[in-house]
């Protein structure tokens, strides 16, 4: 009865061993990620009128012979526009 035992033991070890191994090689790793830089969310643009920092992609943009200019609000935009008519 002890001999049976044992051998159960020793077959589900095996049994187990051998199934995290096929499970490490078949099942794809995820990518390693660098821990100490934070994701990349969004880049800032600074506004030229008030030089608040705005997200790119919520910020307004204008663009001005060839130059793309981003702003935070339709305000620093009209002030950017009367700014470059006067001078």
């Amino acid at each position: 009865m002890q001999r049976l035992i044992f051998f159960l033991i020793i077959v589900y070890l095996i049994y187990y061993l051998f199934k995290r191994f096929v499970s490490g090689i078949f099942r794809p790793r995820p990518p390693k990620r660098q821990k100490h830089l934070p994701p990349i969310t969004d880049e800032l643009v600074k506004d030229p009128v008030c030089g608040t920092y705005v997200p790119k992609k919520e910020a307004i943009v204008y663009g001005r012979r060839g130059k793309l200019y981003y702003f935070c609000s339709k305000e620093c935009l009209e002030k950017f526009k009367q700014q470059k008519a006067k001078g």
